[in-house]
C-alpha cells in the first residue's frame, strides 16, 4: 500500500529552508542572490529566540514560509494532474494540509543560521521566462562537506518568491509531485489529503 512518507530530501532541505525566514514586510531587494543573503540574515530573528513560545514560533513559521514561497505554484505543480481534476473546496483543503505539513515537518528542525552560511556563486535569468532566476549556490556546515544548492526563484514585481529547492541535483516539488502523485493514484486524492492530515497530527503530537 503506498503511504505517504517525509522524503530522503528532508535533511538536505532543512538547512536550505533554514536560510528562507524573511522578516514581516521586509523591501524587495536588489537581486534574487541578496534576497538569498538578507532571507539567512532574518532566520533566527524568527525562529532562533529563546524567549519565544512553541506556539510564538510555529506561528512566525507559518507566516514566514507562506513569505517565502510560492504557495500557490507550488502546490498547483505538485498536486499535477489532481489539481486539474480536483474541486475547490478539495483544492484549499490540499493547499492548507500543504502548509501544515511543511511546518511541522520543518519547525522542529530549525537551528540558528547566520549570513556566512550561504555563498552565492551565480546568478542566471532563465531564457524563456526572463522573471525567473536560477541562483546557484552552496551552503556550509559546521560538520561535512558544503551542499550545492540551486534555487529557482520568481520575480513577483514587488517582491522574490521561491518556487523550488534544487539540493544536489534533486529538485524538492519534483520529489514530492512523484510521492503525492504516486498517493493520489493509489488512494485518491481524498486518501491524500487524509494522510497528509494523519501526518501533520503525528508530528504534532511529537
Amino acid at each position: 500500500m503506498q503511504q505517504l512518507r517525509l522524503t530522503p530530501l528532508i535533511a538536505v532541505l532543512v538547512l536550505s529552508l533554514g536560510l528562507l525566514m524573511p522578516a514581516a514586510g521586509w523591501a524587495k531587494d536588489a537581486d534574487a542572490g541578496a534576497f538569498l543573503k538578507s532571507l539567512s540574515r532574518n532566520a533566527s530573528l524568527k525562529l532562533g529566540s529563546v524567549e519565544l513560545s512553541e506556539a510564538q514560533k510555529e506561528e512566525n513559521f507559518r507566516q514566514l514560509f507562506r513569505s517565502a514561497f510560492d504557495i500557490p505554484a507550488i502546490t498547483r505543480f505538485v498536486l499535477g494532474k489532481y489539481w486539474r481534476r480536483a474541486s475547490e473546496a478539495q483544492r484549499q483543503d490540499f493547499v492548507t494540509a500543504f502548509e501544515e505539513l511543511h511546518m511541522r515537518r520543518f519547525l522542529p528542525l530549525f537551528a540558528k543560521y547566520d549570513e556566512e552560511a550561504i555563498e552565492v556563486e551565480s546568478i542566471l535569468a532563465e531564457k524563456a521566462k526572463p522573471n525567473l532566476y536560477r541562483v546557484s549556490s552552496r551552503i556550509h556546515r559546521s560538520e561535512g562537506e558544503p551542499i550545492a544548492v540551486v534555487w529557482r526563484i520568481r520575480d513577483a514585481g514587488d517582491s522574490y518568491k521561491v518556487l523550488d529547492i534544487v539540493a544536489e541535483g534533486v529538485s524538492m516539488v519534483i520529489s514530492l509531485r512523484h510521492e503525492y502523485g504516486a498517493v493520489a493514484k493509489t488512494h485518491g486524492l481524498d486518501g491524500l489529503l487524509e494522510q497528509m492530515r494523519d501526518k501533520g497530527a503525528e508530528l504534532a503530537a511529537e
